[in-house]
C-alpha cells in the first residue's frame, strides 16, 4: 500500500505569491501517481469552511484515494476555534474522528494537535509565551485563533483524546499523525531569541512520549516548514511540509516543487 505524505500546503498563500492554481497540480500529481492514502498532515489553507472545502474537492475527485488529514493551525483561523475545529470534522477522513484502519495491521490514528510550550527556550515565562509577542511580533495564532480554553488545555484536550485511541490500538503497527511537533530534536534553534522565542508553539513534548509509550511505528507531523525523513527514537519520523514559496522552496516551479516534494512510503 502506498501512502503519499504532504503538509503545510498553504493553498491560499501559495497561490496568490505564484499565481499558479496550487490545487491543480496537486490533483495532477494525484492522477499521476493514484496512491491508495494521501496524509495531509495540516494547513491546507487558512480558516475551516476553505479548508473543508478543498479537501472535499480532492476527495470526490480522487474517490481511489483514502485521503486522511489533521487540522493545523492555520485551518483552525477562526474567532471560534473550536467550532472551526468541529465544522473540519466533516470531512470524513478527518482523523479527528477517530482511527482509520489501513488493513488488518496497520491503523492510522491522529488529531491536529496543538503546543503547550514544552520546546519554549530558558529565560521566558509562560505568560510570556501566552502572550507570545517579543519585541515588534506576534505570533499570529494569538491574533487569528481562539480557542476556548488556553494552549496547554487545548494540547492536553488532544493528548488525552490520542492516548484513549493509542491504548485502544496498542500492538497494532501504528501511524501517528499530528500537525505540531512531537520531538524537541526536530525545533530549529538559532541562538537567537527572536526566532527560538517562538519555538514555544511548535508542539509539545508530550506527543512524543505518547509514540514511544504505545509503540507507534510512524511519525507524521508537519508545522515547522523543514523537511525530514529520519529514524528517531525507534519510529521513522516524516515532516513534508510543502512551505511558503519562494523562500522555502526548492525550485522556482509549482509543478517541479510540489512532484518533487510529496513524500511516498509503503506499506
Amino acid at each position: 500500500m502506498r501512502i503519499a505524505i504532504l503538509s503545510d500546503i498553504h493553498e491560499g498563500l501559495n497561490r496568490k505569491n505564484t499565481q499558479v492554481n496550487i490545487m491543480a497540480t496537486l490533483k495532477k500529481w494525484i492522477s499521476t501517481h493514484m496512491p491508495e492514502v494521501f496524509i495531509i498532515s495540516g494547513d491546507m489553507t487558512a480558516g475551516p469552511e476553505k479548508s473543508l472545502t478543498l479537501l472535499n474537492q480532492l476527495q470526490n475527485e480522487f474517490p481511489n484515494t483514502k485521503l486522511l488529514f489533521v487540522h493545523g493551525n492555520h485551518d483552525i483561523y477562526h474567532k471560534d476555534s473550536k467550532s472551526a475545529y468541529e465544522v473540519l470534522l466533516n470531512f470524513q477522513g478527518n482523523l479527528g474522528n477517530g482511527p482509520v484502519e489501513l488493513s488488518k495491521d496497520w491503523v492510522v490514528i491522529g488529531d491536529g494537535g496543538w503546543y503547550d510550550y514544552s520546546f519554549g527556550i530558558e529565560g521566558f515565562t509562560e505568560e510570556q509565551f501566552k502572550i507570545g509577542t517579543y519585541n515588534d511580533f506576534t505570533w499570529p495564532d494569538k491574533t487569528y485563533a481562539n480557542w476556548p480554553r488556553n494552549d496547554c488545555d487545548e494540547t492536553l484536550r488532544s493528548i488525552n483524546k490520542l492516548e484513549g485511541w493509542l491504548r485502544e490500538y496498542q500492538g497494532k503497527n501504528i501511524i501517528m499523525v499530528t500537525h505540531f511537533v512531537p520531538f524537541s530534536h526536530f525545533v530549529v534553534c538559532k541562538d537567537d531569541p527572536s526566532w527560538d522565542f517562538f519555538n514555544a508553539m511548535m508542539g509539545s513534548s508530550r506527543f512524543g512520549e505518547l509514540a514511544i509509550k504505545y509503540g507507534v511505528k510512524k511519525y507524521i507531523f508537519g508545522h515547522i516548514h523543514t523537511r525530514y525523513h529520519d529514524q528517531y527514537n525507534g519510529i521513522e519520523i516524516i515532516c513534508n511540509p510543502l512551505g511558503y514559496y519562494p523562500h522555502e522552496w526548492n525550485f522556482k516551479t509549482v509543478e517541479e516543487e510540489i512532484f518533487s516534494c510529496i513524500k511516498v512510503i509503503t506499506i
